[in-house]
């Protein structure tokens, strides 16, 4: 691989700092892939190894965020039961699917997604409740399927969108949706990690260093999130859906 002799201390130590900002933003609100995938192909790397090496970094990182979340009781087990194998079809359903969609649809539906996003975000709801026992397990999986469908189908944003689906549709408090969509992304990225290391498609002396300070990143945030509440969440998500809509508008401009 000619282009890892590109690859120096400086863009490790680069790759590390990046890493751990990636991993506190997404164990908040979602997003790091966003973070670290375009740093990692502005360094000469191909983009099936950003995306393999990106995805082992960012793997760790959720690890982090839901045993941490786990451990303070963040987490509503009883929606991510109900939720994950619904999740797992639907992504798999929007993975086949995506194969057929030209490649400049799925640009646009992505931007469009994000603007839609930040409506329910900044929408007003009526009284809010804590996590409701009486969910219905219909409720939850309308609430969580489909994101697992947009994961497979277009993927960036997917963590940030299941946050405010469990708080508009299932009523929970920002920081149970935040910490209740670590554990269904770790399924959801599991298969897909899997299947980069199987192909040899992770670069391991940069998915190592970046998934450490993922971790760290993520520790970090989860505590800031659990320390921060509703208000905080709420801001750092609005934070990556508008970097998120600059960056997909660039990227479009310039392609």
């Amino acid at each position: 691989m000619e282009f890892l002799q590109d690859i120096t201390t400086t863009w490790i130590i680069i790759f590390i700092i990046t890493g751990f900002i990636a991993g506190y933003v997404d164990s908040i609100a979602g997003g790091g892939g966003m973070i670290q995938v375009p740093v990692l192909l502005y360094s000469g790397i191909p983009p099936v190894f950003v995306l393999a090496t990106n995805k082992m970094a960012g793997l760790f990182g959720a690890l982090m965020a839901t045993i941490k979340y786990f451990i303070s009781k963040k987490i509503s087990i009883r929606v991510v039961k109900i939720a994950i194998i619904p999740c797992l079809l639907a992504s798999y359903v929007g993975s086949l699917l995506v194969m057929f969609i030209p490649d400049y649809i799925i640009q646009w539906a992505i931007l469009i997604a994000i603007p839609i996003a930040l409506v329910f975000l900044l929408k007003k709801s009526s009284k809010i409740k804590e996590e409701d026992t009486k969910l219905s397990n219909k409720n939850i999986v309308l609430a969580t399927a489909p994101i697992g469908f947009y994961d497979g189908l277009l993927g960036p944003g997917t963590g940030t969108y299941m946050t405010i689906s469990m708080k508009k549709f299932l009523h929970l408090d920002y920081i149970i949706s935040t910490a209740s969509t670590k554990p269904l992304n770790l399924a959801t990225n599991l298969g897909s990690a899997i299947a980069f290391v199987y192909a040899g498609k992770v670069l391991w002396m940069i998915a190592i260093p970046m998934a450490i300070a993922n971790m760290a990143g993520s520790y970090m945030g989860t505590h800031f999130a659990i320390k921060g509440g509703e208000s905080f969440i709420k801001k750092v998500l609005i934070f990556v859906l508008v970097f998120m809509l600059v960056a997909n508008i660039v990227k479009i401009i310039l392609n």
